[in-house]
Parts: structure tokens; sequence; C-alpha cells
């Protein structure tokens, strides 16, 4: 009786969600300040980067959004298994450590790179291995805040700023509209419409990526359908810019360019998250069409069932 009893609690204790007590919401709130108050610099430059450059502006959802994942994971916690670690100073100091030749060094996006590296050092020091794995997934979300190496962002932006031209061109042509390429300029009738290096869809590409990431995380899926909703953030956000670009030179063609240029392009940029959102939502409703969970059956469960229905 006594080992059902124990037996029993341990259940109900491990159904019960994670719940932090005011002394642990009072240390978290210390250790994010020092945080934030250290790496100020870091932040600054993250701030400023991802006000200015809209291929980054989605870098305020970051953080909000790692707390969240972690906050729907919170029942995975065991308040037994949570433990301190002293070698997790260890190499949170090392990281630490790290930032100091790489200021001297001038390498500012590598040192902005050990935040999060800092936040699973500190997750290691104060709750083990048990919160590190219970963490793991709200940690490798923060990397989404950095933006990439300015050698990757040029690397990427001219095959984007051609696939741009290429698609909309065929898409205009597949519409019967007289328009051709020269280089990143759409002719369309006697109207030029270049494709900026700034409407490459690089912004649309991160953006996507890390949103569909977040999705993928917190959404219970099967596991080979959340790969096949990660990879699928590439082809959708290359199809909404070719659709932005399309639409902006209809524009450009029937309403002057003028309407183009001060309406449409940004109208159209603003839509094209929704119109992206509703390709992610037919994906979903194609994979649960293609892929049917069947429910696990338990043998002996239906045989006393079928006893029970003879009698």
């Amino acid at each position: 009786m006594i080992a059902v009893a124990t037996l029993h609690a341990k259940a109900e204790k491990a159904s019960e969600p994670w719940k932090p007590r005011a002394s642990e919401v009072a240390a978290g709130v210390v250790l994010l300040g020092t945080l934030v108050v250290a790496y100020g610099s870091s932040f600054r430059a993250l701030v400023g980067q991802w006000t200015r450059d809209p291929n980054y502006s989605h870098g305020f959802l970051v953080a909000p959004i790692a707390a969240l994942i972690f906050w729907s994971r919170r029942h995975l916690l065991d308040r037994d298994k949570v433990r301190p670690q002293w070698w997790g100073f260890l190499i949170l100091a090392a990281v630490v450590a790290l930032r100091f030749p790489l200021y001297e060094w001038n390498e500012q996006y590598v040192e902005m790179a050990t935040i999060p590296l800092v936040a699973a050092g500190l997750t290691l020091a104060l709750g083990g291995w048990h919160l590190f794995r219970v963490a793991l997934p709200s940690l490798v979300f923060l990397f989404f805040m950095l933006p990439l190496p300015p050698s990757i962002n040029a690397l990427l932006a001219r095959p984007l700023q051609t696939v741009a031209t290429i698609g909309s061109v065929a898409l205009l042509q597949m519409l019967g509209m007289p328009v051709m390429a020269e280089g990143n300029v759409i002719i369309i009738g006697a109207t030029p419409l270049e494709v900026a290096r700034a409407c490459n869809g690089l912004s649309m590409l991160l953006s996507f990526v890390t949103l569909i990431a977040a999705v993928v995380i917190l959404v219970p899926r099967p596991a080979f359908e959340r790969v096949i909703i990660l990879f699928s953030a590439i082809p959708i956000a290359l199809v909404t810019n070719i659709l932005r670009i399309a639409a902006t030179a209809l524009c450009y063609q029937y309403l002057g360019a003028e309407v183009g240029e001060k309406w449409t392009h940004d109208t159209a940029g603003w839509l094209m998250p929704v119109v992206a959102l509703g390709m992610i939502w037919l994906e979903l409703k194609v994979l649960s069409w293609l892929f049917v969970e069947v429910e696990e059956v338990d043998a002996a469960d239906l045989l006393r069932k079928g006893r029970g229905a003879r009698r």
C-alpha cells in the first residue's frame, strides 16, 4: 500500500506543471538584468541593426518568442532534478572572458554571438543538465536575433535578387504582359522597374524562417512534418516576394509609376506575411490529408472490452 501511494504521489507530481517560486523569479530577474548590463553595447548594436535594416526587424520578437517556448515546456521540468552545477560557472566565465580579445580584435559579430552561449552557460550553472535539456529549444532560438555576417549577407543578396527578377518576369509573361528583363530591371511596356537589393526577398526569408521555426517548436506535429514545414520557409519566401514584385509591376503598368511606387510596393510588402501564413496553413492541411495519425490501441484493452460486450 505504501509503495502504491508513493507511485501515485510521484505520478501526480509529474503531471503538475512546474511553477516558479518567488525567489526563483527574483533570481532570474537579477541575472537577466546583469546580462543586459554586461552586454549593453552589444544589445545597443543589435537594436540599432533591427531598427535600421528591414532584413532583421524580426529581431525584436526573438527574445519574447524564446521565453514563450521555454514556458510551453515547463511541464517537462522536475524540480528535484534541477540542481546548480559549479562547473557550469567555469563555462560561463570562459565565454565571458572570450569577449575581451574579441572586443580588442573588433570582432563585433562573434562577440554578439556569445549572448546565447552565455544564456546556455547560465542555464547549466543554475539548473544542470536537466534544466539545460528543457531550455535547449529556446536557447537555440536565441540565435535568430543575430544578423548574418556581412560576407554571407552579400553572398545571398545577389542570387536572391536574380531569382526575384526571373520569377517575376516569368509570372508576368504567363499573365500575358509585354515584359522583359535587363539585368535586375524589369521593362514592362515602356516603364522600367528595378528590382533593388532591398527587394531581393532576404528580409522575408529571414523573417519566415524565424516564424516557422517558432511554429515548428511550439505546435505539436510529427518530426517529419516539422522538417517539411521548416524547409518550406525558403520556397514560400521566394514565392511571396515574386508575387509582391509582380503586383507592383502590374500597378506600374495600369495605375502609373507614382501610385505603384508610393502605395503598391509598401502595401504589398505588408500583405505578403498574410499570404505566407495562408500558404503555411494550406501546407498543414495538405499534410494532415496525406498523413493520417493512427491511434495506438492496446490489445489487452480490446480483449477486455470484447469480453465485457459479450457479457
